[in-house]
């Protein structure tokens, strides 16, 4: 008469343990990209980057725990848009246009071209690139106008080339500095970041696109994708209001973009 008994409580013992581990993964959000100091940094440095810091204090009201993971930007993506991840950090709203994009900006995007420290050229617009060796990071999105131009040069080597994987703006600068391109394109706050931390020298800034707006970006395979979105926009602004998104950013050195 009791094996009916272990079986049920078996039963119930197996319906519950899915249950308690979907609840458990649902109150953690992983955060996927590519290293881009000081917006998010390596997932291992004891600081990982502004937005990682303020996701951090931002999902923990609402008790949402934030595991911070590196992959190459393009993987970053994919992986999220597929719903292996929950999350990139630093998107724009083109990279997140299959992605649940929280609306309040968490950064911002000033592209910037940078040439070798003896090289005159100036940047105005994209027509002053046609005659430059262009360095760029494969799946980065820079704008319509300089994405169709990448796409249209992209095999072309005396035109456009491409790098990827971990660092790739450090790889970037190398092409650059061993003249295997003209022209790098980098965010400025990266760019000034980076030649800071390793002391780089020999490169020197040639103009800017306007800027743009950066988003954390949610997987669309997450139910709860559009209140993560909606939490992160409060949440932004309540950190702005309160002061603590500033003192967050002047650990990297940085000022709030609005």
């Amino acid at each position: 008469m009791s094996r009916p008994r272990i079986i049920l409580a078996a039963l119930a013992a197996f319906l519950w343990a899915p249950m308690s581990s979907a609840s458990a993964q649902s109150r953690k959000i992983v955060i996927v990209a590519d290293e881009w100091c000081p917006f998010n940094c390596s997932a291992t440095s004891r600081f990982q980057g502004f937005m990682i810091d303020a996701m951090r204090e931002a999902f923990a009201k609402s008790n949402y725990q934030i595991e911070y993971r590196n992959m190459p930007w393009a993987d970053a993506i994919a992986a999220v848009s597929q719903g292996t991840f929950d999350a990139v950090v630093g998107a724009s709203l083109d990279e997140a246009k299959d992605l649940v994009a929280a609306i309040e900006p968490i950064g911002e995007n000033k592209t910037c071209f940078y040439t070798r420290a003896d090289d005159p050229f100036h940047y105005r617009g994209y027509e002053d690139l046609l005659r430059r060796r262009l360095g760029v990071t494969y799946g980065y999105l820079y704008g319509t106008v300089l994405d169709n131009y990448i796409a249209r040069n992209r095999h072309d080597s005396n035109v456009v080339q491409l790098v990827g994987g971990d660092k790739p703006l450090l790889k970037n600068i190398q092409r650059l500095t061993g003249r295997r391109v003209d022209t790098i394109v980098e965010n400025m706050a990266v760019m000034n970041y980076s030649t800071q931390k390793f002391l780089i020298k020999g490169i020197r800034l040639a103009g800017c696109d306007e800027p743009s707006t950066l988003h954390i970006a949610f997987s669309p395979k997450r139910p709860d994708s559009r209140k993560l979105a909606d939490i992160a926009s409060q949440e932004i602004k309540a950190l702005r209001k309160s002061g603590r998104l500033q003192d967050i950013l002047a650990r990297y050195g940085l000022k709030d973009w609005k």
